[in-house]
């Protein structure tokens, strides 16, 4: 119970930072985002340590510097976003890992080349599709998006707390478990029946650009979200046991890292983004169809 208290309180303190951060300014949630991907790049690098090889001199902070001026690339160019950020910056980014690598004397440097790329994959590409949301889409939905993946750990956890029996993955997550999922997943979905409601509420109330979904569309949104945030649990519990390692850091009490705390999201917001996507383009499609049958 009192792990579950700490938990409870170092998740609501961070949670109500990031949701002021977000809400208040674009430049307070661009801090926010800095922090998340300074903090999460730094883990990253910080854990993977020990399976690279040659000289690690200079190599940790050519990691996090690339992280953050990618970033504020994205953040502080005063535009809309467009995908362009992604298709062309990240890959020069990355492919500067390949050449810097030429001057290195590891015996096999492309197993540090997989290393230094790996955190750019891993937590600056969702961060930058995560500021699409939030700049194209506005900042409720990319708020929502994340309070929904938020909501739905905190339920599994109960839910799994008090009904869990069966291992969901045993091999890579011992505690987390089948019962625990599904109803993190019914729970969730129930709150999201009402998500459309109350994002319209408050984009009127407090005057936020939002961009509009039916019920229905958010229900899509949600569970596509919500599956893969599931994985994004998973898959940072097998780089844990394939560094074989507890936590990724130990900044929040009852969460560990920040790759501890935004494991689920980091996978899952590509696929919110793709689903969000393929959503828009069929109600384009379908709003074309209707002013040619007009």
């Amino acid at each position: 119970m009192n792990t579950f208290l700490v938990r409870l309180a170092s998740g609501l303190i961070v949670a109500a930072l990031f949701i002021a951060g977000t809400l208040y300014s674009w430049t307070t949630y661009g801090v926010v985002i800095l922090i998340g991907v300074l903090g999460g790049v730094y883990e990253f690098y910080t854990i993977s340590a020990p399976a690279r090889q040659g000289s690690q001199k200079g190599r940790k902070t050519t990691v996090i510097l690339a992280a953050v001026m990618t970033i504020l690339s994205v953040l502080f160019n005063k535009r809309p976003f467009i995908f362009a950020d992604v298709a062309v910056l990240l890959p020069a980014v990355l492919f500067f890992f390949f050449v810097r690598e030429l001057f290195s004397k590891a015996e096999n440097p492309f197993q540090n080349i997989g290393w230094n790329i790996l955190p750019f994959i891993y937590v600056v590409l969702p961060v930058m599709l995560l500021n699409w949301l939030y700049f194209d889409k506005g900042p409720l939905i990319a708020l929502g998006i994340l309070f929904l993946i938020w909501f739905y750990d905190s339920m599994c956890y109960i839910c799994g707390s008090l009904l869990g029996r069966t291992k969901l993955m045993e091999r890579i997550s011992p505690k987390k478990t089948v019962e625990g999922m599904i109803g993190g997943m019914i729970l969730s979905l129930i709150f999201v029946f009402f998500f459309d409601k109350i994002l319209a509420f408050l984009s009127v109330k407090y005057h936020f650009k939002t961009e509009a979904y039916t019920n229905v569309q958010w229900l899509i949104i949600a569970f596509i979200t919500l599956i893969f945030a599931t994985f994004g649990d998973l898959v940072e519990s097998l780089l844990k046991r394939s560094l074989n390692i507890k936590d990724s850091g130990s900044i929040m009490p009852g969460h560990g890292g920040f790759l501890d705390r935004l494991d689920a999201i980091l996978v899952a917001i590509p696929f919110s983004v793709l689903t969000i996507w393929i959503i828009d383009r069929i109600s384009q499609i379908g709003l074309l169809v209707d002013f040619l049958k007009g």
